[in-house]
């Protein structure tokens, strides 16, 4: 008999182990992907059957009184006229508007005096 050399046999441990790596790596995503679909899912069907609008009661609209919360004479001769009304800081701005240009008058709406006038000088 001849004597046949022993070949080492080619070592598939560290090819086998990491496709079990990759395995485990492909099914613990795809879990991951089915649970998030499946949470995706129950988020929307939730909203559709109990909206959130629907559950809470309307708020409450206090009654309109006959007067307004404060009186306030604003500074202007005839022929002065309101000609804009915004809110600035906590302010009320009031544009009056007269022959001349007219003037922005600031009022507090908690108490209803004047704060301060904007006019352009003559």
């Amino acid at each position: 008999m001849q004597d046949t050399p022993i070949r080492p046999r080619p070592a598939r441990e560290a090819g086998a182990q990491n496709l079990r790596g990759l395995k485990a790596l492909v099914i613990g995503l795809g879990i991951l992907v089915v649970l998030g679909t499946a949470l995706v899912i129950g988020v929307v069907v939730k909203r559709i059957v109990a909206p959130e609008h629907a559950a809470a009661p309307p708020p409450a609209v206090a009654p309109r009184t006959a007067a307004p919360p404060f009186a306030t004479e604003l500074p202007g001769g005839a022929g002065s006229a309101i000609a804009g009304v915004a809110a600035a800081g906590g302010m009320v701005a009031i544009w009056l508007h007269d022959g001349q240009g007219g003037a922005v008058v600031f009022v507090d709406p908690r108490t209803g005096r004047i704060a301060g006038t904007a006019a352009p000088r003559h």
